[in-house]
């Protein structure tokens, strides 16, 4: 045992060094303090309303800086937070000395809003320091499960059976292939009629809302409590309207929603849930007050999870299913490749969570440490899930003949792939495109006239299209012009769409660019992978057609070979259109 135990500390010293270095690389850098910029302020007695210039990435740790004639106070923002995300907007309820100092002061005072990535980071290393002795890879079995469901695929069959028989595996699948739906599903559905309490935990805030809002609709055919299910953090609006009964008490009491006859706290609320959601983040941070022993961790997203992060979720020897895509987008730090080079224990935020394995069998950590989030990692405990619904056989094929290689097919049904061609880029800035920005514009204004968007309006909110329309571009400049100009769509870099989905998908490429676009690079390629399978029926690529056709051997090429050309200036009547949309 003593061994073990220490064995156990060289693992946990790694994480807190690696932590550590990455703060102090931080702070001399200026980095990990991220501004959001305030669109327009609104102060309604207790309530201040502040609409933003981006997505929040992250709701842990915010900070409001208030400066009144020269003089500036910063104030961290906690639980006393609403955040609506199809509208950017952030609602603060007040404490008394912040209510009091804008009430007097709203005018002539200015209001910055403060990401601080750098206490999550601080976070990680407390944690382990506190928790030092407690980490080792998972050795408890899971339980077993009476019966497989027929209706599963033979693949699924043989993902959810290794869920149930090994400690640590990975159902690993394309979007579609039922890794959420099906299996993650089935899991937690099993896990709830044995009575036993499992934890599901995402990288991001967006990630968890998707997940859970995918689970709860199948937990609803199933006549099953909601009230089992349990999601710790901020919701958002959306969210917390459609599942109140899901949301942390907390969360409840400040919005004035009761559902509960006699009042009902927090620790009451986590004794009687069975499946239990929260961030990464969140998990580490709330951890030593939940006060739980879970049966098993459900960890989605996987490859966009940074290993440093990941390893807390070992704590106790739980067993662990992780989900997700290694041929996606990795983990993201602010670290870059000739720096990690000087610092190589930061590597560990740069790895993904599918490096666990490695990393906890190593007693040497040199050949982890010189690995690169595109090298495969070595996990025992694999399932692939090899049939997509989410796209038809033409966009799967292609996207295993570039991608998977793992003999990855869809649906009968083909992927509605349609191109419109923007005419030569000319600008010498390569992250922006006015053609594609203009051409997005008819396009969109054409699609709005045809009442083709009066269609994709959500069944819950008949106000808004975002759950089925959206523009991806792979450039945060081209994303900027975008959205000025097309406020009433959601517009997103790749890595801002990662694990959001919707119906219809307008991609602009920009440019060839090494890093984003080439996918002759592993990292661009996956980046596209990404932004394409963000669609689930239909596709406008907006481009420079001939400069596109023109790259052998690129992904992009090949998906605009099998596309149908959308003359968009020759369109006088709609109905040349519309028949393109029909079925």
């Amino acid at each position: 045992m003593g061994n073990l135990a220490g064995k156990v500390n060289i693992h946990a010293q790694a994480l807190i060094d690696s932590a550590k270095s990455y703060y102090q690389y931080l702070l001399d850098s200026n980095l990990g303090l991220d501004e959001i910029r305030i669109l327009r302020v609104v102060l309604k007695e207790q309530i201040l309303i502040l609409q933003l210039g981006k997505r929040l990435f992250s709701q842990e740790i915010l900070m409001l800086e208030v400066t009144v004639d020269g003089k500036s106070k910063t104030y961290e923002l906690n639980t006393s937070l609403e955040y609506n995300e199809e509208l950017s907007q952030l609602s603060i309820t007040l404490d008394s000395e912040l209510s009091e100092d804008l009430h007097n002061h709203l005018k002539n005072s200015t209001l910055r809003l403060f990401s601080d990535l750098k206490f999550l980071v601080k976070n990680v290393w407390e944690f382990y320091e506190k928790h030092r002795d407690s980490l080792v890879l998972p050795n408890a079995q899971p339980l077993v499960i009476k019966d497989i469901p027929h209706y599963l695929s033979d693949h699924q069959k043989e993902a959810l059976k290794l869920v149930f028989s090994k400690p640590l595996s990975y159902i690993w699948g394309p979007p579609g292939s039922g890794k959420t739906q099906v299996v993650l599903f089935e899991a937690l559905y099993a896990y709830a009629q044995m009575n036993k309490r499992v934890c599901v935990i995402a990288p991001t805030n967006s990630a968890l809302e998707q997940i859970f809002i995918t689970l709860l609709e199948h937990f609803k055919k199933m006549d099953f409590e909601l009230s089992n299910l349990l999601r710790l953090g901020i919701p958002t609006q959306r969210f917390l309207s459609l599942y109140p009964e899901c949301c942390d008490t907390n969360i409840l009491k400040q919005n004035q929603i009761s559902l509960f006859s006699q009042p009902i706290s927090s620790k009451e609320r986590l004794k009687n849930a069975l499946i239990i959601g929260m961030t990464l983040d969140g998990f580490i941070k709330r951890y030593d007050s939940l006060e739980i022993k879970f049966a098993h961790f459900f960890l989605d997203e996987c490859a966009f999870t940074a290993l440093a992060k990941a390893c807390s979720i070992l704590i106790g020897g739980s067993p662990i299913t992780l989900f997700g895509d290694h041929k996606q987008l990795m983990p993201i730090c602010e670290m870059p490749q000739k720096e990690l080079k000087n610092r190589p224990e930061v590597n560990l935020w740069n790895l993904s969570a599918l490096f666990i394995e490695e990393f906890f069998k190593a007693s040497d950590f040199t050949k982890l440490q010189e690995k690169t989030p595109s090298h495969t990692p070595e996990l025992s405990c694999v399932a692939k899930l090899c049939f997509t619904h989410r796209y038809g056989d033409n966009l799967a094929k292609l996207l295993d003949s570039y991608i998977y290689q793992m003999g990855l097919r869809g649906q009968d049904e083909m992927m509605e792939i349609y191109c419109i061609d923007s005419g030569c880029k000319k600008e010498a800035d390569n992250n922006i495109s006015e053609n594609e920005i203009r051409t997005i514009k008819i396009l969109y204004g054409y699609l709005s006239r045809s009442n083709f968007l009066d269609s994709l309006k959500s069944p819950q909110n008949t106000n808004n299209i975002t759950d089925s329309l959206a523009i991806i571009t792979p450039f945060v400049k081209q994303r900027k012009e975008l959205q000025q100009q097309l406020s009433s769509i959601e517009v997103l870099t790749i890595h801002g769409s990662q694990g959001r989905e919707w119906e219809n998908v307008i991609f602009s490429p920009v440019s060839l660019n090494y890093y984003l676009t080439d996918s002759r690079q592993q990292n661009a390629l996956f980046g596209l992978n990404v932004a394409i399978s963000r669609t689930k029926k239909r596709l406008f690529v907006v481009c420079d057609l001939a400069f596109w056709l023109a790259q052998q051997n690129q992904f992009l090429r090949d998906l605009l070979l099998q596309s149908t050309k959308i003359n968009l200036p020759g369109l006088s009547s709609p109905n040349k259109l519309q028949s393109h949309f029909q079925g």
